[in-house]
């Protein structure tokens, strides 16, 4: 897999390029100002961040640009994208294999698991081994809170790890003190 360096680098050239073609308009405006307010913050000492934009208003590109100069500022070993549903992830996990390479991402959710043929990816997908992975709250939350050895067997790639929930909102209420309690253990005890 690229390190986070090199994943840094392709992602610096891509914004580049992008922002340099891009027109000039209000909502690229916004983009750039949401980048920019991303990056930023991805200097401060970890723990829980939140940002609300708008449908369209650069998320993906601005959340993983935070992600990569944090996990540069900090150590991380990886960045994992909970997202709630599965045409958002593939989505994401396009977006980003475009710019990093098939190699440096996985997308796993449950509609993958028949398709994934190589002994490799299947073991990457079971295991988070990856640089950047892209799955469900389902995924995620099910191997936090799972007693089956499969589900649990990504656990230890959690540790020292960005962890974006996208779409946090969509979470059950019902289970929201759990998750919660469950997430700052994560963050206070795990990096």
């Amino acid at each position: 897999y690229g390190s986070i360096e090199k994943l840094n680098t392709l992602f610096d050239c891509h914004m580049r390029q992008l922002i340099e073609n891009a027109p000039d308009s209000k909502v690229n405006s916004i983009r750039k100002k949401v980048l920019k307010d991303c990056i930023t913050s991805s200097l401060l000492t970890p723990g829980f961040f939140s940002i609300t934009v708008p449908t369209g208003g650069g998320k993906t590109l601005s959340s993983m640009a935070w992600a990569l100069n944090h996990a540069l500022k900090f150590n991380k070993n990886r960045i994992i994208f909970v997202i709630p549903y599965t045409s958002i992830i593939t989505q994401t996990a396009e977006i980003y294999r475009s710019i990093f390479g098939d190699e440096n991402v996985i997308e796993h959710h449950s509609n993958l698991d028949e398709e994934i043929n190589s002994q490799e990816r299947k073991l990457a997908a079971e295991n988070w081994d990856s640089p950047i992975v892209v799955t469900t709250n389902v995924q995620f939350f099910e191997s936090l809170f799972a007693n089956k050895t499969s589900r649990c067997r990504k656990l230890h790639n959690l540790v020292n790890s960005i962890v974006i929930l996208d779409e946090a909102q969509m979470l059950p209420r019902e289970y929201l003190n759990p998750i919660i309690t469950t997430l700052k253990g994560l963050v206070d005890n795990y990096s």
